[in-house]
C-alpha cells in the first residue's frame, strides 16, 4: 500500500528508513519496491547504536550530517519511514549532545523537504512499550488492517465535510476535558487530506482517515489538555501568542519539557491541528499514530510544519492526542466530546 500510495515507478530511488528491530517490515517494504522495478535504498540502524554514536562521538561530529545520508537525502525521489520509538536516546544521552544529533537529522529531513520528496509513515505497534499500549499488540495490528479496509466512500464523505469547513471557517476553538480551551485564527492556510492517496502535502500516513492544517503561529491563545503522552498524565500546556508559556501535568511534567528540550527552534509552536474521521477506528490503542486516525479525535503537533506550508523551523514534530474534545470553527461543532459532530 505504501509503494501504490506513492506512485513509485520504475528507477525511482526509494529511501527506506527504519528500525533494524522491525526488519521483517523493512524487508517487506524493500521487496514491494523492486517489484515496482525501483531501487531501495536502505537507511536502517537500531536506537542502541544511535544511543551509543551520540554519548561517545565528538559533538561536532555529531552536528554533521553523514555524507552518506546526505547524498542519499538528496538522490531519493521518495521515502517510506517505519514507525519507530527514540525513547532510549532522550533517557540515556546527554541533553546538549541529543540536540547535536537532532540538529544533523533536521538537515538531512528539511533536504527532501525541501526537494518535494514524497514519503510514506508506517505506523509499527513496536514503536511502542508495553506499558503505554491501552490494547494488546495483537489488537493494534486488527485495528489497522480494519482502518486500511475501511469503507472508502464514507471516508471520503466525512473527510470532504470537514475540510470544508474548515476552509470556509475563521476561528478554530478547542475545548478538552477536564479544563482547557484554546482558540486559534485559521487564516487561509490550506487542509491536508490523510486519506490513503498521496496529497499535496507530499505526505501520505498508514493508516490513513483524517484532515490536518497548519494555523497562524502567532494566534493561538489558552490552553488544552492532553490526558496522555507516554507514561504523563493530564498534561496541560498554555499558549500565549503562539508560543508554549507554560507546562503542567498531574506527573512527572519534566520528562516533557525535557524531551521538547532536546529540539530546536520553534519546538513550543503549534505545527498542525488534525481531526480523525476513519470510521472504522472506534477507541483509541496508545499507538498516536493510529489514534490520529480515530473518527472524532483531535490531536495537536508541535514544531516544523513548512512541509505542510507553514512558518515553523524546527528538530522537533511530535504529535499529541487529546481524545473527548469538542472542536467548532464559528458556530459549527465538528467534534463534540469526541465523536465526529457533522449532522448537527
Amino acid at each position: 500500500m505504501a509503494v501504490a500510495g506513492l506512485d513509485i515507478q520504475p528507477g525511482q530511488f526509494v529511501e527506506i528508513r527504519g528500525d533494524a528491530a522491525m526488519w521483517k517490515c523493512v524487508e517487506a517494504v524493500s521487496l514491494a519496491v523492486e517489484r515496482a522495478e525501483a531501487v531501495p535504498c536502505l537507511n536502517v540502524t537500531s536506537i542502541a547504536h544511535e544511543a551509543e554514536r551520540i554519548r561517545t562521538l565528538p559533538i561536532e561530529w555529531l552536528r554533521r550530517p553523514s555524507p552518506f545520508l546526505l547524498d542519499l537525502a538528496t538522490r531519493a525521489t521518495a521515502a517510506v519511514v517505519i514507525e519507530r520509538d527514540w525513547r532510549l536516546l532522550t533517557e540515556s544521552c546527554p541533553s546538549e549532545r541529543l540536540q547535536a544529533w537532532n540538529q544533523a537529522v533536521g538537515v538531512l529531513l528539511y533536504q527532501q523537504e525541501s526537494s518535494h520528496v514524497p514519503n510514506c509513515m508506517i505506523a509499527h505497534p513496536g514503536a511502542v512499550r508495553q506499558d503505554e499500549l491501552l490494547v494488546p499488540r495483537e489488537d493494534i495490528y486488527r485495528t489497522m488492517e480494519n482502518a486500511i479496509g475501511v469503507d472508502m466512500i464514507e471516508l471520503d464523505r466525512h473527510v470532504r465535510t470537514v475540510k470544508q469547513i474548515m476552509e470556509n471557517g475563521s476561528v478554530l476553538e478547542i475545548r478538552t476535558p477536564k479544563g482547557g480551551r484554546l482558540k486559534c485564527q485559521l487564516g487561509s492556510r490550506p487542509v491536508f487530506e490523510n486519506d490513503g492517496r498521496l496529497s499535496d502535502s507530499l505526505v501520505l500516513n498508514l493508516p490513513f482517515g483524517a484532515i490536518s492544517f497548519t494555523v497562524p503561529e502567532t494566534t493561538a491563545q489558552g490552553s488544552i489538555r492532553i490526558e496522555r503522552w507516554r507514561n504523563v498524565h493530564d498534561l496541560t500546556l498554555t499558549f500565549t501568542d503562539g508560543r508554549i508559556s507554560e507546562i503542567t501535568a498531574a506527573n512527572s511534567p519534566k520528562s516533557f519539557t525535557d524531551y521538547i528540550g532536546t529540539h530546536s527552534g520553534h519546538r513550543d509552536r503549534i505545527s498542525h491541528i488534525g481531526i480523525g474521521v476513519n470510521p472504522a477506528i472506534h477507541a483509541p490503542t496508545g499507538l498516536i499514530s493510529v489514534d490520529e486516525c480515530q473518527s472524532g479525535m483531535l490531536f495537536l503537533a508541535l514544531g516544523e510544519n513548512r512541509y505542510l506550508g507553514g512558518k515553523n523551523e524546527s528538530t522537533l514534530n511530535m504529535d499529541l492526542t487529546c481524545p473527548g474534545a469538542t472542536v467548532s470553527v464559528g458556530s459549527r461543532c465538528i467534534v463534540r466530546d469526541g465523536r465526529l459532530a457533522l449532522g448537527s
